[in-house]
């Protein structure tokens, strides 16, 4: 079988949908009956993947024109369809939301999740989504979610039948880099104090409520706590972010180190007391698996894909209601018991959500669409 990955909108780093496509790739590689695999990208994403450990086994092809900001949305719905067809594709798989209107190979589309609908923004991207993907997912063969919840909500917002939706849960996110930050240092350079890190990776965005996060933060009190945000940059949502410690009193208190290099994140994770997710909706929350991985005892929303992800591994609540992360908060910091407990649940519950299990059930649905 051969198998072309549309990941034309790659430009690093993109946090989890740039796992997923990497993980996946790398696990349908290491496959007995692996398929051959093309994967079509921007010079910047080619620039990134070109490293990769299981790149060679993959052919990897720029598109140095097609794949320029502005185009690459074009270049998905018309080009690449007859690209990848001339090349004898025989299934089309679209990672990330936008992918071929029209080819000779079966089209595969991956709908990570429906937050450019029930929490748009008024940005290009979520505007180009709201007009291109619904005819998207019409025109494809098979269509994956990345978790039960974001299933649902594909099934509802975009009206997508029972019979050609997957859900496919992912890995738990990026392995232990080996090179870790020592706490000592990190702690001096982004000026934590001594205190307990309460941890949250992501992007800025109104979904993930992050100002609600900051008001909970301040609420919940507890001597000497810091709050560490860091993720892609994004000056709006960034600013939000300040504006709410600015409000709460805890601007002292309320990191945003921005993006971070792997061996720092690391660090973090080593370092925090806890790590709380409060996102009013997600796909899937990789970074919940990554922190239970680690053993930091987690608390996320009850609602959406984290509660579903994180099981009965983690403290969950009610992501509108402030006095729920506050608590949640609290009792991570305060009950020792609670917090050794969550660190034993969490690499368990972790190890279920395995990468090599994404690409088995990604595989069968390249072989539903062929039969």
């Amino acid at each position: 079988m051969h198998v072309a990955i549309n990941a034309v909108f790659l430009s690093p780093p993109m946090g989890g949908v740039e796992t997923y496509l990497r993980e996946l790739c790398r696990e349908l590689l290491r496959r007995a009956d692996a398929p051959r695999l093309t994967v079509y990208l921007n010079p910047e994403g080619h620039a990134k993947l070109s490293g990769e450990d299981w790149a060679a086994a993959a052919e990897l092809v720029a598109l140095p024109r097609l794949g320029r900001p502005g185009l690459r949305s074009v270049t998905e719905l018309t080009v690449l369809g007859p690209m990848a067809d001339r090349r004898g594709a025989d299934v089309i798989h679209s990672v990330a939301m936008t992918g071929p209107l029209a080819s000779r190979a079966k089209r595969v589309v991956t709908i990570p999740d429906t937050v450019w609908i029930s929490h748009p923004e008024d940005t290009f991207t979520h505007r180009l989504w709201r007009r291109e993907v619904p005819i998207v997912v019409r025109r494809a063969h098979e269509v994956i979610a990345i978790s039960q919840a974001a299933g649902d909500e594909v099934r509802e917002r975009l009206g997508v039948p029972a019979d050609r939706l997957h859900a496919i849960p992912l890995g738990y996110g990026t392995p232990a880099a080996g090179v870790i930050t020592g706490e000592a240092e990190l702690r001096a350079r982004l000026g934590l104090g001594d205190g307990p890190i309460v941890l949250n990776v992501g992007q800025k965005k109104p979904h993930r409520n992050l100002e609600r996060l900051v008001e909970a933060f301040a609420a919940a009190d507890v001597p000497g706590a810091v709050l560490v945000l860091p993720g892609p940059p994004n000056p709006e949502g960034e600013a939000a972010v300040r504006a709410a410690a600015e409000r709460a009193g805890v601007t002292e208190t309320v990191v945003i180190p921005g993006f971070i290099e792997a061996a720092d994140l690391e660090g973090l994770y080593a370092a925090a007391a806890a790590f709380v997710l409060p996102s009013l909706v997600e796909g899937f929350g990789l970074p919940v698996l990554e922190a239970m991985a680690r053993r930091v005892p987690v608390a996320c929303s009850a609602d959406s894909a984290p509660g579903e992800v994180a099981g009965d591994a983690a403290v969950t609540f009610d992501p509108t209601s402030v006095d729920a992360i506050a608590g949640a908060i609290r009792a991570l910091l305060t009950d020792e018991t609670l917090r050794a407990r969550l660190a034993d649940a969490g690499p368990t519950r972790a190890a279920q959500f395995t990468w090599a299990r994404c690409a088995q059930e990604t595989l069968a649905v390249y072989h539903r669409t062929l039969v």
